[in-house]
């Protein structure tokens, strides 16, 4: 890799991002690590509850898929009938998700590759948005993207939106990881794990965050953080009001999520991540478990008059 994280300016971060999502592209479709197939399942099931098409008419209601990656959501919302409008930085990944939605019968799926700063969509024109994987988290201008995406919403319109929180049980994993010698991967120092926790309290930090692919390349990707009442306090600085909250690895996260993210997790840590899981399931929409989570999904209604 030509690019790392950390101190670079806010446009390298971006290129640096896109050059690791655009090496990945092969392998995204194919994730193989308990964490993520998990995420994405869950992310589904909430998509297909709360953004079910509930009146017929002529033209289909545009939903807009901020950071759309591969598609694996814009293929979900093509399916519940709307038309897709998807953004991504990655020219790799919306190739793929260009080709996916082809295949499924969705040639009106319009693609383009753009900053989610500043998103090729006129104003108030989607019903709906998307913005998971957790894109947010990975742009440095994110505020500028929150008001990008209720820009293009109309009014009444509703937001899916995931990123990566602060208050985890991975802050102590990554205390442990350093006291043990990095055994776990996180590859912080113990004087940088414990900085985690002093003030301010309500509001997220910046963090380079260790993970091994699919190919077994480890990889270090910029994430802000975010608490939860920092994310509704900033949706609402937008217009944008937060109907339902979940927490996607609290539970799970008593497994460190560096161990999870591995392809070749064995079938014991499997095992437990599942039961685990399934516990999840039973309290995730509930606090404290929607708050304290590693990631945070809301959904979030633009002000204005229902649909």
């Amino acid at each position: 890799m030509t690019l790392s994280p950390g101190t670079i300016e806010p446009d390298g971060q971006t290129r640096y991002v896109a050059q690791i999502f655009n090496e990945m592209a092969d392998e995204y479709d194919n994730l193989r690590d308990p964490w993520y197939s998990y995420t994405f399942r869950e992310i589904d099931r909430v998509l297909r509850r709360g953004f079910l098409v509930r009146a017929v008419s002529r033209s289909k209601p545009i939903a807009l898929d901020v950071g759309c990656g591969t598609g694996i959501q814009s293929l979900t919302l093509a399916q519940l009938g709307y038309h897709v409008e998807g953004v991504d930085i990655a020219e790799s990944l919306l190739a793929i998700a260009e080709k996916k939605l082809r295949a499924a019968g969705y040639a009106d799926a319009h693609f383009q590759q753009a900053d989610a700063t500043s998103i090729p969509l006129g104003n108030g024109v989607a019903d709906v948005a998307n913005c998971c994987g957790p894109t947010l988290s990975f742009i440095p201008a994110w505020r500028a993207t929150l008001m990008e995406i209720s820009r293009c919403l109309k009014p009444g319109g509703k937001l899916l939106l995931e990123v990566e929180g602060k208050w985890t049980l991975d802050m102590l994993w990554e205390v442990v990881n350093a006291l043990i010698g990095n055994r776990l991967g996180y590859d912080k120092s113990l004087r940088t794990a414990l900085r985690q926790f002093l003030p301010p309290w309500s509001t997220g930090h910046s963090t380079d965050y260790s993970f091994v692919r699919e190919s077994g390349e480890a990889v270090t990707m910029p994430l802000k953080l975010f608490t939860s009442g920092e994310l509704n306090r900033e949706l609402q600085s937008v217009g944008l009001f937060v109907e339902r909250r979940w927490g996607l690895h609290f539970l799970t996260n008593l497994i460190p999520s560096t161990v999870l993210h591995r392809a070749d997790a064995p079938p014991s840590v499997r095992a437990v991540f599942r039961y685990l899981a399934r516990l999840e399931r039973l309290v995730y929409g509930t606090w404290p478990f929607n708050a304290l989570a590693c990631s945070l999904l809301v959904l979030a209604v633009k002000k204005g008059a229902t649909r």
